[in-house]
């Protein structure tokens, strides 16, 4: 019997410690709709996409120059740190852009750190781009139609 409470044992902290991940994305202010529980696609100006939410808090983040040809992206995960939210490309902790909420539906990026520039082409930034909540999510993807998300 006590050999059998063990699998049970360790399922119920790992579930509590899965919890625990969710909260640090779910602590986003203002935010009345937590990000990180599922997946939620945002848009932006023309084809500036954003998504957020899903396994180990998953984002990623395309933005456009004015020439609508070059861009910023990126896929990677977003981490709390001093009660604000950051966008984290995949194991590069050069690069950070924190995510502003607007009330429930918008979100804005804040200036990149230095590190960021490896992401973007010329011309091209993730600084004060702004989303909103699209009602039904569709598919975020890079320039030669591959999914970040």
């Amino acid at each position: 019997m006590r050999l059998a409470s063990i699998p049970l044992l360790l399922l119920i902290s790992a579930c509590g410690q899965s919890d625990e991940a969710s909260q640090a994305v779910n602590t986003s202010g203002n935010a009345a709709t937590p990000l990180g529980v599922e997946l939620q696609t945002f848009a932006g100006t023309g084809k500036d996409r954003l998504c957020i939410g899903g396994t180990a808090a998953a984002a990623a983040v395309i933005t456009y120059a004015a020439d609508g040809l070059n861009n910023c992206s990126a896929s990677g995960r977003v981490e709390e740190q001093g009660g604000k939210l950051f966008f984290v490309p995949q194991e590069d902790s050069s690069c950070r852009v924190e995510i502003r909420r607007e009330g429930e539906t918008r979100l804005t990026l804040g200036a990149p750190t230095t590190g960021c520039a490896f992401y973007c082409a010329p011309g091209a930034s993730f600084e004060g781009k702004t989303f909103s909540r699209m009602d039904k999510p569709e598919p975020v993807t890079d320039l030669a139609g591959d999914p970040l998300c």
